[in-house]
């Protein structure tokens, strides 16, 4: 029950950043939708959604693309993710021992200290439109550098 509550407020600064970047109310219902789907079925797609949604929203959405919205987006989306899926393998009535959150823990803390590394790099990243290839790669470059990371520890 403890990892179904952590989804569901890794969820409210989700629902509250695409709330105050849109005009509408519909961003919040899609979030709270997903996030219950999430909270009450783990193991589903809804983390996947919940992220997918939050990330195109995001892009979408006017601004810098390191503006503080997207700065708080990253550890939540992340934390969404971590805790949906312990939560789709630990039963809802486990009492879960803090030790057994360690391992999980350093890898997420592992994950965005390199990922906000790489972010204060792209903050000094000249922009423009000749630089498509460069965020591509750069992207490339950070998914190998973290599964491998993620393969050693």
């Amino acid at each position: 029950m403890l990892m179904r509550l952590a989804i569901v407020l890794a969820a409210l600064p989700v629902a509250l950043v695409l709330h105050l970047e849109s005009s509408s109310i519909a961003p919040l219902v899609i979030v709270t939708v997903l996030t219950v789907l999430t909270a009450l079925m783990p193991g589903s797609a809804g983390a996947a959604l919940l992220i997918g949604y939050a990330a195109v929203a995001t892009a979408f959405a006017d601004g810098h693309p390191l503006r503080l919205a997207v700065l708080v987006l990253i550890p939540a989306l992340h934390l969404i993710h971590v805790t949906s899926a312990l939560a789709a393998v630990v039963p809802v009535k486990t009492r879960i021992e803090p030790a057994a959150l360690k391992a999980p823990a350093r890898r997420f803390a592992i994950v965005q200290v390199i990922t906000f590394a790489v972010t204060a790099f792209a903050a000094f990243v000249p922009s423009g439109t000749g630089v498509g290839l460069v965020e591509v790669l750069g992207l490339g470059a950070l998914t190998v550098v973290i599964g491998v990371i993620a393969l050693r520890i």
